[in-house]
């Protein structure tokens, strides 16, 4: 089953960015709803595992020019539809 992989292991430039979104979201709940603090400090440990994977990512596609182009389109059209800036910018660097 995917979910049993380690991202450290193989990690995703897709998988980060949905585990980055997670943390946000965990985080968003957390200031808004719940006055628990362990809202705040789980969702501060998604989003820097979730950066670590995407850096790990990016660190394992380079030297891949196919692969790196191709990903790169793909991140911008992502990042565009879901007004992620950062996605956008890391897409058209790829290119």
């Amino acid at each position: 089953m995917a979910s049993d992989q380690n991202p450290t292991e193989n990690p995703s430039m897709l998988h980060g960015h949905a585990a980055y979104v997670a943390g946000a979201a965990k985080e968003a709940v957390g200031n808004y709803v719940s006055s628990d603090p362990s809202w705040k400090s789980s969702a501060t440990e998604t989003k820097d595992a979730a950066i670590a994977e995407m850096r790990a990512a990016k660190a394992q596609s380079e030297g891949e020019p196919g692969k790196n182009e191709t990903m790169g389109k793909v991140e911008e059209k992502l990042g565009g539809a879901v007004g992620c800036e950062g996605m956008v910018g890391e897409g058209k660097e790829r290119q």
